[in-house]
């Protein structure tokens, strides 16, 4: 799986929690959970984005090309 796909899987994890998590938002944990969740997602889509212009740079721990 390349990155872009592990971003797209990211960021379906992410809605999934939110829509899971809609009930709790007033809940701090539910919160925390879903900043946590956001900040994961925002990583991969940006290590995505910049392993498209440069191939040679692993920034998930796995080679992209896979």
């Amino acid at each position: 799986m390349n990155y872009t796909f592990f971003a797209i899987s990211m960021y379906i994890v992410m809605r999934g929690f939110q829509v899971l998590l809609e009930d709790h938002m007033q809940k701090k944990w539910a919160k925390n959970l879903i900043k946590a969740v956001t900040i994961l997602m925002l990583y991969t889509a940006f290590s995505s984005f910049i392993v498209w212009y440069y191939e040679d740079i692993h920034f998930l721990g796995f080679d992209p090309s896979n």
